[in-house]
């Protein structure tokens, strides 16, 4: 199976178009990805596809969220739960870059009966399995990684995804992301993958803007939207292996 990862209607449309499983719905995919908008999120639902909802309320890397964080993320969950999406996406740390496990527990609780992915967080963690064993015991069923390298496509990474599912794969889905395209699609399914996470992604120029003016940390010049050639690509490429 294929998860699109998006972060627009247009994208959402495109990557249903194109034959995507499931969608993950995000804001901000530039920075990794955040919490959408509700909007967003019910405007997606009406073209009934699988839809899994980022939970995250900040950019940033450290994944050690204050109180404060936890309770906006927890209402977040609240208000989704009545839209009945499909799954909810989240991680959190300590600032050891462990798996924080009270406010995993915190997220898990508010969630049920709908499953949580554990995200890229698990990526940054010191002991890959020490870490994965924490989120199969406390209840997680997917987990998003990179193997801990900036491509899933990296040797290194494809070796400890590997060893991951060999060990841990009967207790809980490992779904690799970022890197992941038609050309590589086959070493994953090869070790035992079932679903494989991708943007399938293309620049689209945007008109110009005078006086070098930017509406943010990323370019003016363009953006990133699914495609729907490259989704069905990769589709076509998972149909045959």
């Amino acid at each position: 199976m294929l998860e699109v990862c998006i972060d627009s209607l247009q994208s959402a449309i495109n990557a249903i178009h194109g034959g995507a499983d499931e969608l993950e719905v995000c804001s901000s995919l530039s920075e990794g990805g955040l919490t959408p908008s509700p909007g967003l999120v019910m405007e997606i639902q009406k073209m009934k596809p699988k839809v899994n909802v980022m939970v995250r309320c900040r950019m940033g890397s450290d994944f050690c969220y204050t109180e404060e964080e936890m309770d906006t993320m927890l209402s977040d969950i609240e208000f989704y739960k009545t839209l009945h999406v499909d799954k909810f996406v989240f991680g959190a740390l300590t600032a050891d870059q462990e798996i924080d496990e009270q406010n995993c527990v915190k997220v898990l609780n508010a969630a049920h009966p709908i499953p949580v992915t554990f995200h890229r967080a698990f990526d940054i963690c010191k002991d890959p399995h020490s870490a994965l064993k924490k989120i199969v015991d406390l209840g997680f069923k997917r987990l998003l990684t990179s193997g801990q390298k900036s491509s899933a496509g990296d040797v290194n990474a494809i070796e400890l995804l590997r060893n991951l599912i060999t060990i841990y794969g009967d207790k809980i889905e490992i779904m690799p992301g970022a890197g992941v395209n038609a050309d590589n699609a086959k070493e994953f399914v090869n070790i035992g993958c079932k679903i494989i996470h991708s943007s399938c992604k293309r620049i689209k120029q945007l008109p110009s803007v005078e006086n070098n003016l930017t509406m943010g940390t990323t370019s003016s010049e363009y953006i990133y939207i699914t495609d729907v050639n490259i989704v069905q690509t990769l589709k076509w490429v998972l149909s045959y292996l």
